[in-house]
């Protein structure tokens, strides 16, 4: 499980020195009168999506080669990028010139079929390698439909002075140019060369590549993005009872002006109002209300996902996630202390507190230090991670002496709970801790050892 992650943690150095150049196709059917990568695709066109791609991994320098005198309406993605639109291979040669003459050599220039939707593994794969380089489709590769003619998804070549370019007036279809002579060296690598596990989405995903032969491919296409959104080692409930409503809600949503910041908003407004609902015991208007919060808390990463719209400020949701949490958590206390009437129900709440907030704590240190989740670390943990004490699990507390009637001594199993998690995330994360410490401590004691005997 480490050495793949460490595998995506590589830096694409040549991304600095690159080019992108997007093959638009010759002929696309068209939707509405305009070609179909101009069609939006959960609020981005295809071909904004390919951009977004070549971005994400560090190429800003991006020639779109078409013969249509349509406008690609991609002014969103030209912000500190260096978008053109081209009709000729030709004006790429000009560009490689001028700028070698202002002592800016680019070195290698990333291709791609424009006319599918392709997994940006292949492009940072594509970066990572050495030599001239084309990628075809594997065995594992998930594509939305049948096609035999989908031979070539991406290819890279080195300029390093050669002439790559066809000779005038001949095709500049993708296909014929990476049949061409300059490509005759390329090394051609199956996408099944091409790591799965996907850190960020704690979870192994399918290296993917869309077709789009039909209107219909939108809507089916569609629901695989929806899908590929979701993370994994999730607790059961989670995975197997809200993420049905939360793709629902994000298919729903994929095509709508409502953002994944509207939805963190209403999610924090509903995570207070439920404090409130609590403290005044209206027990189960607060716990539906609390179950639907669990549903669209995923909804919001999932639509940044999907529109491809993750930022370095979006993970500040999780803090506020917790502000909203540890309050849901005093109305509850708060609420049970006002029918118990007892100073312990207070002791046992601060407890509560304490744990939880212990324990985001030792999972936010533990992978800034590991650089990998403590769910992911082992088997056991996996497993746990199914069952700890989170908002989800904590809901089901309440469900279950709501159903009792007793709402008011859920948070003495709730505090159970989270001191038991406490526990097995302290002892697994010192242990996985001093694993390492101890690897690197033998390591450094043999090459000692090494320079002494020397």
């Amino acid at each position: 499980m480490l050495h793949k992650i460490n595998q995506l943690k590589s830096v694409n150095q040549s991304s600095i020195n690159s080019i992108g150049i997007i093959f638009l196709p010759d002929d696309p059917f068209l939707i509405k009168k305009q070609p179909f990568y101009l069609k939006k695709l959960c609020g981005l066109s295809i071909i904004e999506r390919n951009i977004r791609i070549f971005i994400k991994n560090g190429i800003r320098n991006i020639f779109i080669l078409t013969n249509s005198t349509e406008d690609l309406n991609v002014s969103e993605v030209e912000k500190n990028n260096r978008i053109q639109k081209i009709r000729s291979l030709d004006m790429i040669k000009d560009y490689l010139n001028q700028e070698k003459r202002s002592n800016k050599e680019i070195d290698y220039g990333i291709f791609l079929n424009g006319g599918i939707l392709i997994d940006e593994r292949i492009i940072s794969s594509l970066l990572n390698s050495e030599e001239d380089i084309i990628f075809i489709p594997g065995k594992n590769i998930k594509i939305n439909r049948n096609n035999n003619q989908l031979k070539y998804l991406a290819g890279k070549i080195k300029f390093n002075g050669k002439n790559v370019f066809p000779q005038p007036n001949s095709s500049s279809s993708f296909k014929d140019f990476i049949n061409s002579s300059s490509f005759n060296k390329s090394s051609y690598h199956s996408t099944d060369e091409i790591t799965t596990y996907k850190s960020d989405m704690r979870r192994n995903v399918p290296i993917s590549a869309y077709v789009f032969q039909h209107f219909n491919d939108f809507k089916s296409v569609k629901k695989l993005l929806v899908k590929d959104t979701q993370k994994g080692t999730l607790d059961f409930i989670a995975w197997y009872f809200n993420r049905y409503f939360e793709n629902f809600f994000v298919y729903v949503l994929a095509d709508s002006k409502i953002t994944a910041n509207h939805v963190t908003f209403v999610v924090n407004i509903f995570g207070f109002f439920v404090l409130f609902l609590f403290l005044v015991h209206y027990w189960w208007i607060g716990l539906i209300l609390l179950i639907l919060i669990n549903i669209l808390d995923g909804v919001d990463g999932k639509l940044a996902r999907l529109r491809m719209k993750e930022s370095k400020a979006g993970h500040m949701e999780h803090s506020f996630d917790q502000l909203y949490e540890q309050a849901i958590y005093v109305g509850i206390g708060l609420g049970a202390y006002f029918i118990i009437d007892s100073v312990y129900v207070i002791f046992i709440l601060i407890i509560m507190i304490l744990m939880d907030s212990f324990n985001r704590h030792c999972s936010m240190q533990y992978k800034e230090v590991m650089g990998i989740t403590l769910a992911d670390s082992s088997r056991f943990d996996q497993i746990f991670r199914k069952f700890d004490g989170r908002r989800n699990i904590y809901t089901l507390h309440i469900l279950i002496f709501g159903i009792l009637g007793h709402f008011e001594y859920a948070i003495f199993s709730i505090c159970v709970h989270a001191i038991i998690t406490s526990i097995i995330y302290s002892i697994q994360a010192i242990r996985h801790m001093k694993k390492v410490d101890d690897i690197k401590l033998k390591y450094f004691s043999s090459k000692t050892t090494e320079v002494n005997n020397y």
